[in-house]
């Protein structure tokens, strides 16, 4: 009986030493349109929630998700008197209670990606681009983008 357990106790010390060699599985990144479509469930998950909620997770999501030079630049606007960006810039819009969000990839290299969410506020459909840069495990957002600017050329462009 006691070699049995000196057997066991042995077999299961080589299973752990023998699992802690092999190394964990690189991790997935998950596609550039879900990243960007996550970011729109968690903001109308937050502000179906509270408005302060929504605006709160709004923050965070840009102190998380924009690139260093990006978050920069829009944290330069914080002590400006009038605002450079006058609206949410995830919607690219002053009214943001957006319904039926999609989100694809229109363009993707090693580094890069494209991503273009579509969703309506009321009876208009908008379009926001996102231009993404490759993170080990996921996306950052270098620039967000509709019809009447970016935030990137908004800000930089600015003259007071």
């Amino acid at each position: 009986m006691l070699k049995l357990i000196a057997f066991a106790g042995a077999l299961a010390f080589g299973v752990a030493t023998a699992s802690a060699d092999i190394a964990p599985p690189p991790a997935q990144a998950v596609p550039p349109d879900v990243f960007v479509k996550g970011i729109y469930d968690t903001k109308l998950e937050s502000e179906a929630a509270s408005p302060e909620l929504g605006r709160a997770m709004t923050d965070s999501l840009i102190l998380t998700h924009f690139d260093a030079e990006l978050l920069a630049l829009y944290k330069s606007t914080y002590y400006i008197d009038e605002p450079v960006i006058d609206g949410d810039v995830f919607m690219m819009a002053q009214e943001w209670e957006p319904t039926d969000v999609a989100t694809k990839t229109t363009a993707q290299t090693a580094d890069t990606a494209t991503v273009e969410a579509t969703f309506k506020i009321g009876a208009e459909t908008r379009t926001v681009t996102y231009s993404l840069k490759k993170l080990r495990d996921g996306w950052e957002i270098d620039d967000i983008a509709s019809p009447e600017g970016s935030i990137r050329k908004w800000i930089k462009d600015y003259k007071p």
